[in-house]
């Protein structure tokens, strides 16, 4: 199967919603098939084909800013966290390799 480019729109409500464990799916999970599908800072995991789909540097930089944001969100103010989650969509990734 030949990795294919996706088009996703990461929601900064989808994003607020992670953080702050409103949601147990990660944003960028919740733009694509979560039970195909595994999300982790650099790769998607692919069930079907149980292999490792290598990300590009901009979704590998918005998950690490996500992973960051959601350790320390419980000692925030939710208008920062919200703040923080509109500059976070900005630099979302426009695309996924799946």
């Amino acid at each position: 199967m030949t990795p294919e480019i996706v088009s996703i729109r990461v929601n900064r409500n989808d994003i607020f919603d992670y953080v702050v464990g409103n949601c147990n799916y990660d944003p960028i999970e919740r733009c694509i098939d979560p039970t195909l599908f595994e999300i982790f800072d650099e790769v998607i995991y692919d069930f079907r084909s149980k292999k490792s789909i290598p990300q590009n540097e901009e979704y590998v930089t918005f998950c690490k800013q996500v992973s960051s944001l959601r350790k320390n969100a419980k000692n925030m103010d939710p208008k920062e966290i919200l703040r923080i989650c509109e500059e976070l969509e900005e630099i979302a990734p426009k695309t996924v390799t799946l």
